[in-house]
């Protein structure tokens, strides 16, 4: 992305190399299917490189850094699919970081949790709740454990007004850069499928109604970033002026390039052996996560009225 400093592509390219190597596309396709030791073992790797603790202070441990420097991080996690709920771990453990001794899952407000088999933390109203471990059930990301929870759990913390917004906040701003690098991984492979599909002798990414398509799913991703890293700058200094703004350009643009992506590839892009559906499927989950709080229309009326 345009605009990030040497400091943001350092720890964007790190992740990436590390995601290509332990969690391609291949190990998220089998995601429900790994065993509790398996989802250890790859926190303990994620932990080692100290992602989850990014946004905990260096005096509990963590790296100190803001948001600006953990979204790029969140950002790989959706290229590569990663199969556990980093970005809820980023968001809450600078309240919490004891919380990530063995395992973790996250249960949202509405009970859905991601990493199930795990005992999950939840927030309910200022409450930070653990909840004993949900079942995995069948859901629409296949590549992330899925279940609903159940029981309200053990108190954990009691949360001051800021500190539950600030956690809610965090966690909207982390799974936009999760759904855009979702977003970004599934446009890069429509366009190698463009470059190597031919009809009539060329490929099929000549034809302008392909490439104009594909270039305005670009143009789209490069502007919702943008629109990200200002609000994580300004959210590191306090404000989240700007949250609104780029989660209506993010989940605009994601959805946009997931469904380009499914049509480039044609038929193929229907199937369950191509990869192009796995992205879309964590991009409609996301999606629907973040309009679950606030949705589209919402957001825009904000907008507008804040720019009155």
């Amino acid at each position: 992305m345009n605009g990030m400093t040497e400091d943001q592509k350092a720890l964007q390219e790190a992740a990436q190399r590390f995601l290509k190597d332990q969690h391609p596309p291949a190990r998220a396709r089998r995601a429900c299917e790994a065993s509790s030791a398996e989802r250890q073992a790859l926190w303990a790797e994620l932990g080692a490189q100290g992602w989850p603790a990014m946004l905990v202070a260096e005096a509990q441990g963590g790296l100190g850094l803001g948001l600006a420097h953990a979204w790029p991080v969140a950002h790989a996690a959706g290229q590569y699919l990663l199969s556990l709920p980093l970005a809820a771990a980023m968001a809450v453990l600078p309240l919490l970081p004891q919380a990530l001794d063995k395992d973790f899952a996250w249960a949202d407000e509405d009970g859905l949790v991601e990493g199930a088999g795990a005992p999950a933390l939840a927030l309910r109203g200022q409450d930070l709740r653990r909840l004993p471990p949900a079942a995995q059930q069948a859901g629409l990301d296949p590549t992330m454990p899925l279940g609903w929870a159940e029981g309200e759990g053990e108190p954990l913390a009691r949360l001051s007004a800021p500190q539950a917004e600030g956690l809610r906040a965090r966690l909207r701003l982390l799974r936009l850069a999760e759904m855009l690098g979702a977003a970004e991984a599934a446009l890069r492979m429509a366009v190698a499928y463009a470059c190597e599909r031919q009809q009539f002798g060329r490929p099929i990414g000549a034809n302008q109604a392909i490439k104009h398509r594909l270039a305005e799913g670009w143009m789209a991703l490069d502007d919702a970033c943008l629109a990200l890293d200002a609000a994580a700058r300004a959210m590191d200094e306090g404000s989240d002026s700007g949250l609104d703004g780029a989660q209506w350009l993010a989940v605009d643009a994601a959805r946009r390039c997931a469904h380009q992506a499914i049509q480039t590839h044609g038929a193929m892009g229907m199937t369950w052996e191509c990869d192009a559906h796995l992205y879309l499927k964590r991009i409609m989950r996301l999606a629907a996560a973040l309009e679950g709080e606030v949705s589209q229309d919402i957001l825009l009326e904000r907008i507008w009225r804040a720019a009155a």
